[in-house]
């Protein structure tokens, strides 16, 4: 039955993370595990937390197979809100049309996410790594229980090309193919680990603050590479996140930045990184 009060409901857009519609409705949760199998995760709570950041309502309809206008439609319908309210301009690409001329090169590595999905767990720390290491004209295949609709803007901002395939009903296959135009880090000389950053946060003296919190994996370790890389020596990175980046603790340490990190409550966290001085 439509909810009496459903003019005072705030239309589900296709922009919006799944997660901003469960937090918002929580109802809705039994909704998309009706639709989909992937979706079936969302009724884990660990899953939850991770999985549902990640997507978008356009990029969920297209896991789902379905147009993300239809999936606009149905959640709406389900909080009570007419469809004339609801506005989805957000077309969603996926898959390469033609078979892209590379598809026959043999992988040189291979990213297995689907027992990182089935536990609620990020995999797109493992599948950066692996991009990373992947010379310009090599290939990594990636298999995922689902079509990782999200890493395809990573993929291409990060110099990939993608071709998708599904080999069976939760099993994807994801070709990544480093195109050539991928940014060569910074390579310092290592410290040891115990070596942190002395921080005064009552005034972090960052020559450049940035804020990865509305950023879905990998994008807030590319986002945070790139702003060292452009870093001057001795300088300071000031990064506003939502959780202690663990994956990026041994690349900085590496590289030898200095670091220290802050808690400031549920969802925020302050990184100050120092970049070594030149020598």
């Amino acid at each position: 039955m439509r909810s009496s009060n459903a003019t005072h409901l705030e239309p589900i857009q296709a922009s919006w993370k799944i997660s901003d519609v469960i937090g918002r409705y929580p109802q809705l949760v039994d909704e998309l595990a009706g639709l989909n199998a992937t979706f079936r995760l969302l009724r884990n709570p660990v899953a939850r937390r991770v999985q549902a950041r990640l997507v978008t309502v356009a990029q969920a309809a297209q896991i789902a197979g379905m147009e993300p206008d239809n999936l606009v439609s149905v959640l709406n319908a389900a909080i009570g809100v007419t469809a004339e309210l609801v506005s989805t301009d957000m077309p969603v690409s996926s898959q390469p049309i033609d078979t892209p001329v590379w598809i026959d090169r043999s992988p040189v590595a291979e990213v297995d996410a689907r027992a990182l999905q089935q536990r609620g767990e990020e995999p797109f720390s493992a599948i950066a790594a692996a991009m990373r290491k992947t010379a310009p004209g090599e290939v990594v295949r990636l298999r995922s229980s689902f079509e990782p609709v999200p890493l395809y803007t990573v993929l291409r901002q990060r110099g990939f090309e993608h071709f998708s395939q599904q080999l069976s009903e939760d099993d994807w296959e994801v070709l990544l193919y480093n195109a050539g135009r991928t940014r060569t880090p910074e390579v310092s000389t290592p410290i040891p680990l115990s070596a942190a950053l002395e921080a005064d946060w009552s005034a972090p003296d960052a020559i450049i603050t940035i804020d990865v919190s509305d950023l879905v994996p990998p994008e807030p370790l590319v986002r945070i590479m790139e702003a060292l890389e452009d870093l001057p020596s001795g300088g300071r990175l000031l990064v506003h996140h939502v959780r202690r980046p663990i994956h990026l603790y041994p690349q900085l340490e590496q590289s030898g930045y200095r670091h220290q990190t802050r808690e400031l409550g549920p969802g925020k966290v302050e990184l100050l990184i120092e970049k070594p001085a030149a020598r």
